[in-house]
């Protein structure tokens, strides 16, 4: 790290309680995608924060699912909880989500939309169960096309614990590219 050179954050939205893993319904104390956040976070030696909805989603995962499906088809943003950070001189922003319906959680929009992100870089990373990314880097880079929308990482929620290799693998591309600058 450069003097004066800001050090990227890590920000996610997670869901524990009741998930689907491995085809079957467990109930997570934490869940997948803050594990895979805190693993980067430990490699970068840098923050989290965790997006939280004001109306937090159900326990259970079917009903979650449902309001999802209904906040995607009527793009309805949900409102989420003050960070306690102010985001404006992060220029590198590892960005994590679950995959629902194909694509990012609408939380993931109701952060990005406080931000000015020219010149940004998002990091994406994601925890599925068999659907990898879906649709959401075509989502992110055509809704904010002046954030660089870098290569992103997708684990399997049920292959998270095991996922370490995985991300010092992925995060090589952050590290080449800060080595490029």
């Amino acid at each position: 790290m450069r003097e004066g050179e800001a050090m990227p954050v890590v920000v996610y939205f997670s869901r524990a309680q009741e998930n689907l893993v491995d085809g079957s319904m467990q109930n997570l104390v934490t869940g997948n995608t803050q594990c895979l956040a805190e693993k980067i976070a430990c490699q970068l030696n840098c923050s989290t924060y965790a997006l939280e909805p004001v109306a937090p989603y159900p326990r259970r995962y079917k009903e979650t699912l449902i309001r999802a499906e209904l906040e995607k088809g009527k793009q309805l943003l949900p409102e989420i909880k003050a960070l306690p950070h102010d985001f404006s001189d992060e220029s590198v922003i590892f960005l994590g989500f679950p995959t629902w319906w194909s694509s990012y959680p609408l939380v993931i929009d109701s952060f990005l939309k406080q931000l000015l992100l020219t010149e940004k870089q998002l990091y994406p990373f994601c925890t599925h169960e068999g659907s990898g990314f879906g649709e959401s880097l075509i989502v992110l880079k055509k809704r904010y096309p002046t954030a660089c929308v870098k290569v992103g990482l997708p684990v399997r929620g049920s292959r998270v614990m095991k996922a370490d290799e995985a991300v010092k693998n992925w995060l090589r591309h952050y590290y080449c590219e800060k080595e490029r600058k």
